[in-house]
């Protein structure tokens, strides 16, 4: 977002932008900067932030259940190279222009409704320019080495937390106000406001410390062969937090104290003292869930996944003793 056509097109006209499943009230550049002080100004002049409201043409449009979206403009703007990346059709109008919430037919050309555009992962490459959806574009992210160790075991379960983080407006919005926005008539500078509103009030989340956990654990459930293995529990949950750094997507979906604990506990409630692997992973397969890892094949499962998409060079897969210290006989 940073030539100066790009930057022209938004100045003077009406942004919109539309987020999973959901059309938004159109702002002005003008009234929305001077109803958000606060917040730092885009290069390219659109709002810093806004509310993402369900407009439809239809008086109950079946998205008009979706939560409102904050959408901060600011942080994506600074994430891509120009305003095509979310506005494939290199103009700068509104999502809804083909993207509706029901969905429609042009020219004999099926546009996918909102939702599908919003949501879609697999998206075929095109020529031109392919078009990135909001979930498309974080799982990308998803892919990075400081990310991929987790992402490529983990996979963001796709619950009632998992959409809220977008899904998600001050609890100061009126029914007043959620009226008028989903009539697209909710005055620009109200809309800023309560988006700057929404953005100011999330504050970092303070994770649990690599101080605050075991510094070291004995892996000893299969020791027969090998000595128990000793895990540096503090060690890699500092690797991780420093990796992590203040990236902003990783901060607004890492909304939990124990959200990290999630890359090797994976399926245990977040808590800063889960169960051991054992209690899900018997020694041998268990024939009620044949699908389910034994303990050791669980333990390399883990720690190789990560080491793999982090792309750590030790130690080596067919390195048994880097970790485990053979038994004297």
């Amino acid at each position: 977002m940073r030539n100066g056509k790009t930057l022209l097109r938004w100045m003077g006209v009406m942004v919109v932008v539309a987020v999973a499943g959901m059309g938004c009230v159109m702002l002005s550049t003008t009234d929305s900067a001077a109803a958000t002080p606060a917040l730092e100004a885009t290069d390219s002049g659109a709002p810093s932030a806004m509310v993402l409201f369900p407009v439809s043409d239809k008086p109950n449009p079946k998205g008009a259940g979706m939560r409102p979206v904050v959408f901060n403009h600011l942080i994506h703007e600074k994430k891509v190279t120009d305003c095509q990346t979310c506005h494939h059709t290199e103009d700068m109008v509104a999502c809804t222009t083909c993207h509706t919430v029901e969905g429609k037919v042009e020219n004999g050309k099926t546009i996918p409704p909102l939702d599908r555009a919003m949501h879609a992962e697999n998206i075929a490459p095109r020529k031109g320019n392919t078009p990135s959806s909001c979930v498309s574009c974080h799982n990308e992210n998803l892919k990075r080495r400081e990310c991929a160790g987790c992402h490529s075991i983990v996979k963001p379960a796709r619950n009632e937390a998992y959409c809220a983080t977008c899904h998600n407006v001050t609890p100061a919005m009126t029914p007043k106000q959620m009226k008028l926005g989903s009539e697209g008539k909710l005055p620009a500078e109200e809309n800023a406001a309560l988006a700057a509103e929404t953005v100011l009030a999330k504050k970092p989340v303070p994770y649990i410390a690599p101080e605050d956990v075991p510094y070291r654990v004995n892996i000893d459930a299969l020791s027969e062969q090998y000595e128990p293995s000793p895990f540096t529990h503090a060690r890699h949950l500092s690797s991780l937090m420093r990796r992590m750094g203040d990236d902003k997507l990783a901060a607004a979906f890492h909304n939990n104290p124990a959200t990290l604990c999630a890359a090797c506990h994976h399926r245990s409630p977040l808590s800063a003292t889960p169960p051991k692997c054992g209690s899900c992973h018997a020694r041998e397969i268990n024939p009620a869930a044949p699908e389910r890892p034994a303990l050791k094949a669980a333990y390399h499962l883990q720690c190789m996944g990560c080491h793999d998409g982090m792309k750590v060079a030790r130690p080596k897969n067919t390195s048994c003793t880097t970790c485990h210290k053979e038994r004297a006989n």
